[in-house]
């Protein structure tokens, strides 16, 4: 049934309100997780990119140093005495200035004796990249443990030619941590490493936590392994010279490796990263994004009670337009309007009864006790006829001590009369005014507000012939 006195006008439209800023919220939600996805696979790619990037140039600086010192041997080789034992060959001067810490200089003969700078021979005669040498071929040998000042070194060679026929070989050592120096002297240094194996998993070139382990293999084999990742993965790659991407965990920390074929013997050249300032990046992102969807909504929720408090204040202000500004019930302009409407409404669903009321009397009033009493009079009618009707039914002040009542619902001419009398009752126990009522019917499908005014106002007219405090009826 409808509530002509407390109807909400904005209810929909604060629902309406709500849903679009929760819409709004899950919008931005929702671009924010897009927005992070899209971030995470761009730092990824990113990671990626960057670790492939350091290991070409690892590799490229590798490549650089070898073919270097080949060159260097192969001139070396070009012009230096072939080693006959005597000591008086020309190249021990030149020999004597690349002892270094980390690497020195050696010549073979053809017997397999090799002689150092400081006058140290060792024989060399098994070892592969001497025989190799003596082939003619240039040739890196695999690590060769502890064999340099007690440290892992490898050796390069050039063979020392004469009229089409190997007299020697030369060679230049270098300590594999030598190497590595070399090859982590890089921007990845203080976030990873590079390494050296070859396709068995030797380790040249070691990283820091590898050096417990013989391969490269056995290392992985140790850490964990996900979304289908696995060393007998990798380590068929690797047989097949194939470059590729693995990623493991160690004590929860992500790592990511990154391999390819050095160029040079059976090396394979790898970079691997530990990913804490990839994800230390996510963090601060998701931190941000959770900041900015924080922040959005308690702005949003904000914007909303203001605009329900602007709403809000507007019903009221629009309420308070509605109703008489002294009794609180409904102006003449407000009541024409609910009515109109009303009487379009078919069956329950309209105004069945129009009650005209005049305080007896009230000019007496007003005379004898002063405006001020009169008000407080007029006050206390209004209250009388609230209390005597339905929350349907619309109370009007119609103008000074005249008052109006529009009943809603079902046609049923007994139940004006009653109420009528329930307000004559409520008059005379106040005790302090009467009132005079006319109570005319609305027809099945009238709509004329005026014609139905008027009907009333002439019961009005005929209760007060008959000496007021009563009520008549005109059909």
């Amino acid at each position: 049934m409808t509530n002509h006195r407390e109807k909400d006008q904005y209810s929909p439209k604060v629902m309406v309100l709500f849903g679009l800023v929760i819409s709004v919220i899950m919008g931005i939600c929702a671009l924010n997780l897009y927005y992070f996805r899209e971030v995470e696979k761009s730092l990824i790619k990113q990671t990626y990119r960057d670790l492939k990037q350091e290991n070409d140039k690892a590799l490229t600086y590798l490549q650089t140093m070898v073919q270097t010192k080949f060159e260097w041997l192969e001139v070396f080789a070009s012009y230096c005495d072939p080693p006959d034992g005597s000591g008086k060959e020309t190249w021990w001067k030149e020999v004597g200035q690349f002892e270094k810490e980390g690497s020195r200089f050696g010549v073979a003969d053809e017997h397999g004796t090799m002689y150092f700078g400081d006058h140290e021979t060792e024989d060399v005669s098994a070892r592969d990249y001497y025989r190799r040498a003596l082939k003619g071929e240039k040739s890196v040998s695999a690590v060769l443990k502890r064999d340099f000042n007690g440290q892992d070194g490898i050796v390069l060679a050039v063979p020392i030619t004469r009229d089409g026929q190997v007299k020697g070989v030369a060679c230049m050592e270098y300590a594999t941590e030598e190497l590595g120096n070399y090859l982590n002297n890089t921007e990845l240094s203080m976030y990873g490493a590079n390494l050296i194996f070859t396709k068995r998993g030797d380790l040249l070139v070691a990283c820091h936590g590898s050096e417990n382990y013989n391969t490269i293999y056995d290392m992985l084999k140790a850490m964990e392994f996900r979304d289908e990742q696995s060393v007998k993965r990798m380590e068929a790659a690797v047989q097949n010279g194939l470059s590729g991407y693995a990623t493991y965990y160690s004590n929860g920390n992500k790592r990511l490796l990154y391999y390819q074929y050095a160029g040079i013997e059976d090396w394979m050249v790898a970079s691997l990263v530990e990913t804490e300032g990839y994800e230390s990046t996510l963090h601060r992102i998701r931190g941000l994004s959770a900041s900015f969807i924080t922040g959005s909504t308690i702005m949003l929720v904000c914007a909303v009670l203001l605009i329900i408090c602007i709403l809000y204040l507007r019903k009221m202000e629009a309420k308070r337009a509605q109703k008489d500004y002294l009794t609180g019930v409904y102006t003449r302009e407000t009541a024409r309007k609910l009515v109109e409407q009303g009487l379009k409404g078919g069956g329950k669903k309209r105004f069945y009864a129009c009650m005209f009321l005049d305080i007896d009397d009230f000019k007496k009033v007003n005379d004898t006790f002063g405006h001020h009493r009169g008000d407080l009079v007029l006050v206390e009618v209004g209250q009388i006829l609230s209390a005597c009707t339905r929350q349907e039914d619309v109370i009007v002040r119609f103008g000074g001590d005249e008052f109006c009542i529009w009943l809603y619902g079902a046609k049923n001419r007994k139940q004006p009369e009653a109420i009528a009398e329930r307000i004559l009752s409520a008059f005379h126990i106040s005790g302090k005014v009467h009132a005079s009522i006319g109570i005319t019917l609305v027809g099945e499908g009238e709509m004329e507000y005026d014609a139905i005014l008027k009907r009333a106002d002439k019961a009005l007219y005929q209760a007060k012939r008959k000496g007021k405090n009563q009520f008549a009826v005109q059909l």
